[in-house]
């Protein structure tokens, strides 16, 4: 998975991008590995945050992104499962998998981002790295937890107002 040639630009959206897709290289690297949850990401991000000339606030945000959604991907896995009978997350891509573990991670833990770019995001990644119906699936699936989970439904009420 490579960051490939992202347009280097200063916005604070593109930057944002730019630390879930390093987010999401680190997330698909502990995946394969099988590293245990509470492995540093420091060292693994920091070839990843240098290829994509990315310092400052946007690689710590994809610093704690990356450490945050590995720590809890087991609770994110249950979230998955239980949103449906036929979203077996071992059985899912890794990509896709880690999409959404950084999505649940981003939508409860992160209650000043809106839930839409979340989401929105999340689809963008399925649309660079996944495969052809991995939009769909991100999408479809965010959007049962979003609605239904208890912990979704926490994070929504600490969202200030106007901010799903």
């Amino acid at each position: 998975m490579s960051l490939g040639t992202t347009p280097k630009n200063g916005s604070m959206k593109h930057q944002r991008y730019q630390a879930r897709t390093i987010a999401l290289q680190g997330l698909y690297q502990l995946d394969i590995q099988r590293l245990p949850d509470d492995q540093p990401v420091t060292d693994l991000l920091a070839p990843l945050l240098v290829e994509a000339a990315l310092d400052g606030g946007a690689a710590e945000y994809a610093r704690e992104l990356t450490g945050g959604a590995w720590a809890t991907h087991a609770r994110y896995d249950q979230m998955i499962t239980e949103a449906g009978s036929h979203w077996d997350v071992s059985r899912m891509a890794v990509v896709d998998r880690n999409i959404l573990r950084l999505a649940l991670y981003e939508l409860i833990e992160k209650p000043d981002v809106p839930a839409r770019v979340i989401i929105d995001q999340a689809v963008e990644l399925g649309r660079e790295f996944g495969a052809a119906e991995t939009p769909q699936f991100i999408n479809g699936v965010l959007d049962a937890i979003w609605k239904r989970n208890p912990a979704c439904q926490m994070a929504r009420e600490a969202r200030p107002a106007g901010r799903d």
